[in-house]
C-alpha cells in the first residue's frame, strides 16, 4: 500500500511538474519572435528539472509579470506603420496574415516618414478564415492574387484594395493572397497551399523590382504546410492577444536612433510637392534575381501569369535629380527562368508612367508621398492594367 502510494506521489509530482513547465513555455515564448523559441524551449526544459515548489513560485511571479505588461499595453496602441503592420501580421518570422480581423484604425505616417501624426489616414481592416485581406470566399473566384504589401497595404482601406476595385470593374472574382514582406519564396508556397488543397484558379503573382529581385537560396520549407495548420493558428492567435513581443520590440525602437531616415531621399520635388524617395530603391539597370536548384520543386507551380511592379523612383525617374530612367528588360528576364516557363509575362512599369504623367497634370500622385507602395488611385490604375491584358 505503502509502495502504491510513493508510485501515485511520485506521478502526481511528475505530472504537476510537466503543466507546470508547459504554462512556462508558452509564457516565456510570448517575449520572443518564432525564431527564437527554440532558446524557450531549451530553457523550460532546465526549468522542468527544478523542485516543484520552485517552479510554482517561477509561476506565479511570471503570471503576475503576464497579467501587469497586458494592462499596461492597454494604453499602449501605436498607430504607426509598424504598429498597424503587427495588427494584421503575425510577425515577422511568422510571416501569415491575422485571421477573421474586422476593424477600423488610424494609421500615421508612411514607411519612409512613419512618425508623422500630421499624415493621417483611417482604414477598415477585413480578413478572412486565412488571414488575406477578401470579402469573398477563395472557392468564389476565378482569380488569385499573390504579392507582397503592395497588395495586401495595411494603409490602404478596405474599400480601396485591388482585389475590390477589380471585383467592382470585371464580372470575374479576385481573391487577394498577398502578406506584407513576403517574397517570391513564399509566393510559390501560398500557390502550393492551393493547389494541395484542390483550390484550382488562376493565379496572378506580382513582382515587385524593389524587394523581390533576390539571389534565392534556400526555400520556405513548409510555409504551406503551417497557413492551414489548426495548430500553430491558435498559438499565434494566443501569441497576438497579448502582442508583447511586438509592443516591447515599439519601444525598445523609441530609444535607439533612427537609421532608417539616412536611407531616405527628400530632396525632390515634384509639382511643387516634397515626394519621398527610399534610396534603397534606386536600382541600378544590371540588378538581377537567381533560383538555387531547391526552387525546382515549383516548375510545375508556375503562375499562369506574372505581373512586374516596379518601384516609386522608376515611374517618377525623370522627375528625379539623382536616378535616370533606365531600360530594364524584365519580361526576357523573367521569362528565361523555367518556374516562368508557362507563364505569360507582363511589366506595368511604362503603363504606370504614362499614366503618372497623366495624373501630375491634374495634380495627382499614385504613389503615397511618403511610403513606397501605390496608393488608392495607383491601385486603381494598376487594376486597369491587369484587366487590359486579361481581355487581350
Amino acid at each position: 500500500m505503502k509502495s502504491f502510494l510513493d508510485i501515485s506521489l511520485k506521478f502526481k509530482d511528475l505530472f504537476l511538474s510537466l503543466i507546470y513547465t508547459i504554462i512556462i513555455l508558452f509564457l516565456l515564448s510570448l517575449f520572443v519572435s518564432f525564431k527564437k523559441i527554440l532558446i524557450v524551449l531549451f530553457l523550460s526544459i532546465l526549468i522542468f528539472f527544478l523542485k516543484n515548489r520552485l517552479k510554482k513560485i517561477f509561476l506565479i511571479n511570471l503570471i503576475l509579470l503576464v497579467l501587469f505588461l497586458k494592462v499596461i499595453f492597454i494604453f499602449f496602441d501605436p498607430k504607426d506603420y509598424s504598429g498597424i503592420l503587427s495588427k494584421t501580421v503575425y510577425e515577422k518570422h511568422f510571416l501569415y496574415g491575422v485571421k477573421n480581423l474586422n476593424f477600423q484604425t488610424t494609421v500615421i505616417g508612411g514607411n519612409m516618414d512613419p512618425s508623422n501624426k500630421e499624415k493621417k489616414k483611417s482604414v477598415n481592416i477585413i480578413t478572412d478564415n486565412l488571414g488575406f485581406r477578401n470579402s469573398i470566399n477563395v472557392k468564389d473566384s476565378e482569380y488569385i492574387l499573390i504579392g507582397d504589401s503592395m497588395l495586401h497595404n495595411h494603409r490602404i482601406d478596405h474599400s480601396k484594395l485591388i482585389n475590390i476595385q477589380l471585383n467592382k470593374k470585371n464580372s470575374s472574382k479576385f481573391y487577394n493572397a498577398s502578406i506584407s514582406t513576403t517574397d517570391i519564396g513564399h509566393y510559390f508556397e501560398t500557390i502550393k497551399y492551393f493547389k494541395e488543397n484542390n483550390i484550382n484558379k488562376r493565379i496572378i503573382m506580382f513582382v515587385f523590382t524593389g524587394n523581390d529581385f533576390l539571389n534565392y537560396g534556400k526555400i520556405q520549407k513548409n510555409y504551406s504546410q503551417r497557413l492551414g495548420s489548426v495548430l500553430w493558428r491558435n498559438y499565434f492567435e494566443a501569441k497576438e492577444f497579448f502582442d508583447f513581443f511586438t509592443k516591447i520590440k515599439f519601444m525598445i525602437n523609441i530609444f535607439k536612433k533612427n537609421k532608417f531616415s539616412k536611407h531616405v531621399d527628400k530632396s525632390n520635388f515634384i509639382n511643387n510637392e516634397n515626394i519621398l524617395f527610399y534610396k534603397g530603391y534606386y536600382l541600378n539597370p544590371d540588378h538581377s534575381l537567381s533560383f538555387s536548384k531547391e526552387f525546382d520543386i515549383y516548375n510545375n507551380l508556375d503562375p499562369d501569369i506574372l505581373i512586374i511592379i516596379p518601384t516609386k523612383a522608376q515611374v517618377y525617374c525623370k522627375y528625379l535629380k539623382n536616378y535616370n530612367c533606365d531600360y530594364v528588360d524584365y519580361i526576357d528576364m523573367l521569362s528565361s527562368f523555367s518556374l516562368f516557363n508557362d507563364s505569360l509575362v507582363y511589366d506595368s512599369t511604362e503603363f504606370l508612367r504614362a499614366e503618372a504623367d497623366e495624373y501630375l497634370v491634374k495634380s495627382k500622385f499614385i504613389y503615397e508621398n511618403d511610403d513606397t507602395h501605390l496608393n488608392e488611385l495607383g491601385l486603381d490604375v494598376l487594376s486597369d492594367f491587369i484587366l487590359d491584358n486579361l481581355n487581350e
